[in-house]
C-alpha cells in the first residue's frame, strides 16, 4: 500500500510533469496566498515585485507610465488588477488536474497579453518575481518543494504563451 501511494507521488503528469507532491505543495502554498483576507494585498504584493524587479515592465501599463513605484503602489486601478491575476492563477491551480482545461486558460491569458505586446519574454520574468513573493507573503512557510514546482508551472505557462506566439504569427 505505501510502495503504490509513493509511486502514484512521484508519477509525473504527461502536460505539466509535476508530480502529485508537487501539485499538493503548489495547492498548499496557494490556499495561503489566496486566503481571502488577504488576497487584493497580496495580488497588489506581487504586481509591486513584478515592477520593482523588472521596472520596463511598468511601461507596458499605460496607466503607470511614467510613475514610481511609490505612486503606483497606491494607484486606485492597481488593486483590479492584481485581483484580475489572482482569479487567472486561481483558475489554474483549481485545473492542475484537468490539463487540457489548464492549457486552454493559460491560452486565453496568452492571447489577450500577446495582443498588448505583452509576450512570452514578460512570462518568463515571473520565474524571479513569484519566488520573491512566495517569500514575501509566506516567510518561513515557504518551502523550496513550493518553490521549486511553482517554478515548473510557471515554465508551462511560458510555453503554452510562446506556443500562442507562434500559432499567432504563422
Amino acid at each position: 500500500q505505501i510502495e503504490k501511494m509513493t509511486e502514484n507521488n512521484n508519477t509525473k503528469d504527461p502536460v505539466t510533469g509535476l508530480t502529485e507532491e508537487e501539485v499538493i505543495a503548489v495547492e498548499d502554498s496557494w490556499s495561503m496566498l489566496y486566503r481571502r483576507e488577504h488576497r487584493k494585498e497580496n495580488g497588489v504584493k506581487l504586481f509591486m515585485n513584478l515592477y520593482s524587479l523588472h521596472p520596463a515592465t511598468i511601461e507596458k501599463f499605460p496607466l503607470f507610465k511614467g510613475k514610481t513605484l511609490e505612486e503606483i503602489s497606491k494607484h486606485p486601478k492597481l488593486p483590479a488588477h492584481a485581483m484580475s491575476v489572482m482569479y487567472a492563477l486561481a483558475s489554474y491551480i483549481d485545473n492542475l488536474h484537468d490539463t487540457d482545461l489548464l492549457v486552454e486558460l493559460v491560452k486565453k491569458t496568452a492571447v489577450s497579453h500577446i495582443g498588448r505586446g505583452v509576450g512570452s519574454e514578460y512570462f518568463k520574468l515571473l520565474s524571479d518575481v513569484v519566488p520573491a513573493w512566495m517569500k514575501e507573503v509566506l516567510e518561513e512557510e515557504c518551502t523550496p518543494l513550493m518553490l521549486s514546482s511553482w517554478g515548473k508551472l510557471l515554465g508551462i505557462v511560458v510555453a503554452v504563451v510562446s506556443g500562442e506566439e507562434q500559432n499567432m504569427t504563422s
